[in-house]
């Protein structure tokens, strides 16, 4: 049986969501949910849902192949229940495809799914190699390319000299603050021991998320993936998306019939706080989404409600 898609990912995350927030019971219906993408049902009443991806559409190299090895490694594992899963990979991520590079991903995220409760996600570490220069003897400066560029503050206190890290291989940081201080710590300390015009190599860590589906998801793992050179926070791209999809969130709200009308959009972000979708909502005419009830932004195996509903239909009885 072939792993959900993204999109019914993101269903079922939505249909677990809106059970903690609404404290329902929301499952997703195996019928025909034409003409919405998907339908969660809550007794009687119908949920119409719409679900989209912000980034252009098409396979992502080594996304498929490697949702198939992790699927066929937990199959039958006793320290991983059945289930449905995600891996959440961050954005400007180059899926490795050659060996051993795919075998040392596939070992290490498919560890990390053991124990996993319905719902729960966790972050998982992967080594990685950023490159630490050290350009001169006077100053007391680190410049920081990559994904720790926004920590150059923290890098360049207590050094001296001037000094470059190339942190590309980083494209996540831990959530905890002491996880990722224990990191900068770590280059702060080679720094201290390197010369000028000496280059030298620091073994950390990447952090990506993994996460399984709530109860009744189709079993399997899915890589969430976008292509490489998607991104996430580009305000004239997301906006172009985002709009796509409510046209075609009202579209199916038209043609469909549902208590409650919901799009769903999925983003590849390291951290739900790096979202701009709220804010591109914000900047759209309410009148181009004014027939839907709610939409929902998932991303990092998380959910948040970026439209509030203006009523339920469980609440007006």
């Amino acid at each position: 049986m072939p792993a959900p898609t993204v999109e019914t990912v993101a269903v079922q995350l939505l249909a677990g969501w809106m059970g903690e927030r609404f404290f329902r019971t929301f499952r997703v219906d195996d019928g025909d949910a034409t003409p919405y993408d998907a339908v969660l049902l809550q007794r009687e009443r119908r949920i119409g849902v719409t679900a989209g991806l912000l980034w252009p559409d098409g396979p992502v190299a080594g996304a498929a192949e490697l949702a198939d090895l992790l699927s066929s490694d937990i199959e039958g594992d006793p320290a991983v229940p059945a289930g449905g899963y995600a891996v959440w990979v961050p954005p400007r991520v180059a899926l490795p495809e050659q060996e051993p590079q795919r075998s040392r991903l596939r070992v290490i995220l498919a560890r990390a799914l053991g124990g996993l409760a319905p719902g729960e996600r966790r972050e998982v570490r992967l080594p990685a190699t950023v490159k630490l220069a050290k350009i001169e003897a006077e100053g007391a400066y680190m410049s920081v390319t990559g994904g720790l560029a926004g920590e150059w503050l923290a890098l360049s206190e207590g050094v001296k000299g001037a000094f470059h890290l190339d942190a590309r291989a980083i494209h996540r940081t831990p959530s905890e603050r002491a996880e990722l201080d224990l990191i900068l710590t770590r280059i702060r300390d080679r720094a201290v021991m390197l010369e000028p015009l000496e280059v030298t190599d620091v073994e950390v860590d990447d952090t990506w998320t993994v996460s399984r589906l709530p109860d009744g998801a189709p079993r399997g793992v899915t890589v969430v993936a976008a292509p490489e050179s998607s991104d996430p926070i580009d305000g004239v791209g997301v906006r172009r998306g985002l709009r796509a999809h409510v046209a075609r969130a009202v579209a199916q709200r038209e043609a469909g019939r549902a208590e409650l009308s919901v799009l769903v959009v999925v983003a590849a972000l390291g951290h739900m706080s790096d979202e701009i979708v709220t804010a591109s909502l914000r900047g759209m005419n309410p009148t181009a989404y004014g027939l839907l009830d709610l939409i929902a932004l998932v991303a990092d195996g998380e959910v948040r409600q970026v439209l509030q509903p203006r009523a339920l239909p469980w609440a007006q009885s």
